[in-house]
């Protein structure tokens, strides 16, 4: 299990920085060109991509030629060292920043920075560095997990037997298998809801290994490039909200990827014992947390400047318990976050920071709803109209509010936690991947 110290990568003397802003590190200086930028220029154009519904690709473009795709790189590899591998805390603030801006961006982009933590965490030495390079390039990323078979991923880190228990379930369920060939694998499956997968160059899928004798060997992940023979992207993304995330389907028939592209080749089910585990979901949630920031503050200043109702008590105690839930929800994030932070330094359980991201995540999508849904009502008529923001901010929080792991799903696994035998407990790291 890869829990072991990692050399620091979060800014020195953090804390002292606050107060002499004039020392900025060159992460907060970053942060700030993307809230700047991200009001200036992505905010303008985020009606666009959801009306139609198309990929963000400009602001990709612009993110590379400001050097923002450093940000979730490893030091190592010349990035800024803000990833999920590296420090949490900060990738939730650039995504929540981003996401302000335009949903749709911030969760493309979070997308793409979990895909080159996974890389990065799972991969040779020499793929990380030549997969890297060319994300670093412009190469868009998408992580292909979710199956028509939707399954349930259990993390066991106890002993190897239980992570190949845990292999062995999930391999029942996983419809994507790599069969091993002579110099590489053969791939088929599909892949549903794959955000980014309009746009990709490269596609990090989730695929069971079968050795050519037909035996099952574990979790493996072939890196398939566009273009690539076999490998078809569906047009199946016309969704009510997150429209710009270009979530296409994917099929895979009989793809051959050579082995220097198979991440996990030389140890299968790596993901499963990896401290990103379960991660993911806290990239996701400052995606949502991002949203309703957006919502409450458009709501405020319409409030207090266009109505004129900043005096009306009933206004002010609505807003005032919006608040209270937009900050809850803040709260929980950065916990969520700041635990990752000390799985990475060795200090905290990974299992312990899978179960309760799942957890944050049902908390950040619930109180996002709760923002945009009465931001919208508050409003009034003005709230229901394209022409104004707080509709689209509602539906993108709807619409990936049913993505896994579901509030119930989790409530289930939490409670099974908390009253089951100590020895049968199971943390629920996601549904899909």
């Amino acid at each position: 299990m890869r829990i072991a110290p990692r050399e620091e990568t979060r800014e020195p003397g953090r804390d002292a920085t606050r107060s002499t802003p004039e020392f900025l590190t060159e992460q907060q200086r970053m942060l700030a060109e993307v809230e700047a930028t991200g009001r200036s220029t992505f905010a303008p154009l985020a009606e666009r991509w959801d009306r139609e519904n198309r990929f963000p690709a400009e602001n990709f473009r612009l993110m590379q030629e400001r050097g923002w795709l450093r940000i979730p790189v490893s030091r190592r590899h010349g990035g800024l060292g803000c990833g999920l591998h590296d420090n949490p805390v900060r990738w939730v603030d650039f995504v929540r920043a981003l996401s302000k801006t335009c949903g749709n961006t911030g969760q493309t982009f979070q997308i793409w920075g979990h895909c080159i933590s996974m890389i990065e965490e799972l991969a040779t030495p020499d793929q990380a560095a030549r997969f890297v390079r060319e994300a670093l390039d412009g190469a868009i990323w998408c992580s292909g997990g979710s199956e028509p078979a939707n399954y349930t991923q259990r993390r066991q880190m106890a002993s190897a037997a239980k992570v190949r228990a845990t292999a062995e379930t999930t391999a029942k369920a996983r419809t994507t298998f790599a069969r091993k060939v002579e110099g590489g694998v053969r791939v088929s499956g599909r892949k549903l809801f794959i955000s980014n997968s309009t746009a990709a160059d490269r596609f990090f899928i989730f695929a069971e290994l079968v050795s050519s004798e037909g035996q099952s060997l574990g979790l493996v992940h072939p890196v398939i490039r566009r273009g690539t023979p076999g490998l078809k992207v569906f047009d199946s993304w016309d969704a009510m909200g997150m429209r710009g995330t270009a979530s296409n389907d994917l099929v895979i028939d009989d793809v051959f990827v050579p082995d220097e592209d198979v991440v996990g080749l030389d140890r299968p089910n790596a993901y499963f014992t990896s401290v990103l585990a379960g991660s993911f979901l806290v990239g996701r949630a400052a995606v949502y947390m991002g949203i309703a920031d957006a919502a409450f503050e458009y709501l405020v200043e319409y409030v207090s400047q266009t109505i004129k109702a900043g005096d009306d008590p009933v206004m002010q105690f609505r807003i005032g318990q919006l608040e209270m839930r937009r900050q809850a929800a803040a709260a929980i994030l950065y916990r969520a976050a700041e635990m990752w932070s000390q799985a990475l330094d060795g200090k905290s359980d990974p299992e312990e920071c899978a179960s309760f991201a799942a957890m944050t995540h049902c908390s950040v999508i619930e109180g996002a709803l709760v923002v945009t849904s009465e931001a919208l009502e508050l409003c009034g008529g003005r709230g229901m109209l394209r022409s104004a923001p707080l509709e689209r901010y509602y539906r993108d929080v709807r619409a990936y509010s049913v993505s896994p792991p579901t509030i119930n799903s989790t409530m289930v696994n939490i409670g099974s936690r908390i009253l089951a035998p100590r020895a049968i407990v199971e943390t629920l790291v996601s549904e899909g991947v």
